[in-house]
Protein backbone atom coordinates (compact mmCIF):
# COMPACT_ATOMS: atom_id res chain seq x y z
CA UNK A 1 0.00 0.00 0.00
CA UNK A 2 1.16 3.79 -0.84
CA UNK A 3 0.42 5.97 2.08
CA UNK A 4 -2.46 7.78 0.70
CA UNK A 5 -4.08 4.46 -0.02
CA UNK A 6 -6.75 3.23 2.30
CA UNK A 7 -9.00 -0.15 2.91
CA UNK A 8 -11.94 -0.52 4.43
CA UNK A 9 -14.45 -2.93 5.50
CA UNK A 10 -18.30 -2.56 6.29
CA UNK A 11 -20.15 -4.74 7.99
CA UNK A 12 -24.59 -4.71 9.52
CA UNK A 13 -24.20 -6.15 11.85
CA UNK A 14 -27.89 -7.49 13.65
CA UNK A 15 -28.88 -7.84 17.19
CA UNK A 16 -27.52 -11.67 17.31
CA UNK A 17 -24.90 -12.36 19.37
CA UNK A 18 -23.10 -14.64 16.76
CA UNK A 19 -22.34 -11.81 14.22
CA UNK A 20 -19.88 -11.03 16.80
CA UNK A 21 -17.89 -13.26 15.32
CA UNK A 22 -17.90 -11.59 11.97
CA UNK A 23 -16.48 -8.57 13.78
CA UNK A 24 -13.65 -10.28 16.08
CA UNK A 25 -12.51 -12.23 12.61
CA UNK A 26 -12.19 -8.74 10.08
CA UNK A 27 -10.66 -6.94 12.96
CA UNK A 28 -7.83 -9.65 13.64
CA UNK A 29 -7.52 -9.85 9.84
CA UNK A 30 -6.65 -5.87 9.71
CA UNK A 31 -4.43 -6.12 12.81
CA UNK A 32 -2.62 -8.96 11.72
CA UNK A 33 -2.29 -7.38 7.96
CA UNK A 34 -0.69 -4.35 9.46
CA UNK A 35 1.84 -5.60 11.75
CA UNK A 36 -0.26 -4.92 15.08
CA UNK A 37 1.24 -6.36 17.93
CA UNK A 38 -0.60 -9.85 19.13
CA UNK A 39 -0.98 -8.29 22.60
CA UNK A 40 -2.43 -5.04 21.04
CA UNK A 41 -4.57 -6.77 18.80
CA UNK A 42 -6.47 -8.69 21.54
CA UNK A 43 -6.78 -5.63 23.47
CA UNK A 44 -8.28 -4.09 20.53
CA UNK A 45 -10.88 -6.57 20.16
CA UNK A 46 -11.98 -7.16 23.09
CA UNK A 47 -12.60 -3.84 23.60
CA UNK A 48 -14.80 -3.63 20.49
CA UNK A 49 -16.59 -6.55 21.26
CA UNK A 50 -17.74 -5.21 24.65
CA UNK A 51 -18.84 -1.96 22.98
CA UNK A 52 -20.24 -4.01 20.39
CA UNK A 53 -22.16 -5.89 22.75
CA UNK A 54 -23.59 -3.19 24.75
CA UNK A 55 -24.68 -1.72 21.58
CA UNK A 56 -26.52 -5.16 20.39
CA UNK A 57 -28.44 -4.80 23.58
CA UNK A 58 -30.06 -1.95 22.92
CA UNK A 59 -31.27 -2.57 19.39
CA UNK A 60 -34.88 -3.54 17.88
CA UNK A 61 -35.15 -6.32 16.58
CA UNK A 62 -34.92 -5.03 13.08
CA UNK A 63 -32.22 -2.75 13.82
CA UNK A 64 -28.17 -2.89 13.22
CA UNK A 65 -25.04 -1.69 14.39
CA UNK A 66 -22.84 -0.95 11.52
CA UNK A 67 -19.39 -1.39 11.58
CA UNK A 68 -16.66 0.37 9.60
CA UNK A 69 -13.21 -1.22 9.86
CA UNK A 70 -10.66 0.94 8.27
CA UNK A 71 -6.87 0.48 7.23
CA UNK A 72 -4.71 2.73 7.00
CA UNK A 73 -0.64 3.26 6.96
CA UNK A 74 -0.18 4.24 10.48
CA UNK A 75 -3.83 3.43 11.96
CA UNK A 76 -6.66 1.29 12.49
CA UNK A 77 -10.27 2.95 12.85
CA UNK A 78 -13.07 1.31 14.13
CA UNK A 79 -16.26 3.05 13.47
CA UNK A 80 -19.39 1.76 15.50
CA UNK A 81 -22.76 3.05 14.75
CA UNK A 82 -26.47 2.77 16.15
CA UNK A 83 -29.58 3.64 15.88
CA UNK A 84 -30.13 6.24 18.70
CA UNK A 85 -29.36 9.45 19.56
CA UNK A 86 -27.85 9.65 23.23
CA UNK A 87 -25.30 11.88 23.58
CA UNK A 88 -22.44 10.78 26.04
CA UNK A 89 -23.94 7.11 26.23
CA UNK A 90 -20.75 5.82 24.99
CA UNK A 91 -18.62 8.06 27.93
CA UNK A 92 -17.23 4.95 29.38
CA UNK A 93 -15.62 4.24 26.32
CA UNK A 94 -13.25 7.87 26.78
CA UNK A 95 -10.30 5.87 28.70
CA UNK A 96 -10.59 2.42 26.90
CA UNK A 97 -7.56 -0.51 27.03
CA UNK A 98 -5.54 -0.09 24.06
CA UNK A 99 -7.28 2.63 22.30
CA UNK A 100 -5.54 5.65 21.39
CA UNK A 101 -7.91 7.88 20.74
CA UNK A 102 -12.21 7.89 20.96
CA UNK A 103 -14.21 10.07 19.08
CA UNK A 104 -18.22 10.55 19.77
CA UNK A 105 -20.84 11.98 17.39
CA UNK A 106 -24.15 12.40 17.67
CA UNK A 107 -26.78 12.98 14.95
CA UNK A 108 -30.55 12.88 14.84
CA UNK A 109 -31.09 9.37 14.47
CA UNK A 110 -27.68 7.28 14.80
CA UNK A 111 -24.85 7.81 17.43
CA UNK A 112 -21.28 6.67 16.01
CA UNK A 113 -17.99 5.79 18.35
CA UNK A 114 -15.04 6.02 16.76
CA UNK A 115 -11.73 4.08 18.12
CA UNK A 116 -8.60 4.68 16.37
CA UNK A 117 -5.51 2.26 17.46
CA UNK A 118 -2.26 3.60 16.30
CA UNK A 119 0.47 1.51 14.18
CA UNK A 120 3.72 0.52 16.35
CA UNK A 121 6.30 3.77 15.24
CA UNK A 122 3.05 5.62 13.85
CA UNK A 123 2.92 9.34 15.17
CA UNK A 124 -0.78 10.67 16.32
CA UNK A 125 0.31 13.79 14.34
CA UNK A 126 -0.11 12.22 10.85
CA UNK A 127 -3.44 10.65 11.92
CA UNK A 128 -5.34 12.40 8.77
CA UNK A 129 -3.33 11.07 6.44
Amino acid sequence: MTPTEHCQTELRVPSDSRAVGAVRGAIEHTSRHLGLPPEEEAALVATTEGLLKEALATLAADETVTVRIGEHPNRIEIDLERPGAGHGEWASARKLAGIDRVEEQTGAVETRLKLVKFLPGAHPSHAHS
